[in-house]
C-alpha cells in the first residue's frame, strides 16, 4: 500500500513539475517576445498565470513533503520488521 501511495505521489509530483516548467517556459517566451510590456491589458491574465504557478509550486512542495514523510514511514517499518524478524528466528545450535 505504501509503495502504491509512494508511486502515486511521485507521479503527481512529476506532473506538477511539468506544469510548472510549462508555465515558466510560457512566461520566458512572452518576456523574450516583449509581449508582457506591449500588452498592458493582459495584466489580469499574467496575474492569473502567476497564481497558477504559485499554486503549482505549493502543490509540488506539499507533494515533496508527503513523499518525504512516506519515505520516513517506510524506513521505520523496514527497521521494525528487520528487528522483529531477527528476534523471531531461533539461534543456530552449534
Amino acid at each position: 500500500m505504501l509503495l502504491a501511495q509512494n508511486a502515486t505521489l511521485r507521479r503527481d509530483l512529476e506532473t506538477m513539475r511539468a506544469e510548472l516548467r510549462a508555465i515558466r517556459a510560457r512566461d520566458l517566451a512572452a518576456n523574450a517576445r516583449g509581449d508582457l510590456a506591449s500588452h498592458p491589458k493582459r495584466d489580469a491574465e499574467i496575474e492569473a498565470l502567476r497564481r497558477e504557478r504559485d499554486e503549482a509550486l505549493a502543490a509540488v512542495r506539499r507533494g515533496e513533503a508527503d513523499l518525504l514523510a512516506q519515505r520516513n514511514v517506510v524506513q521505520r517499518l523496514i527497521a521494525e520488521n528487520t528487528r522483529l524478524i531477527g528476534s523471531a528466528v531461533p539461534p543456530l545450535e552449534r
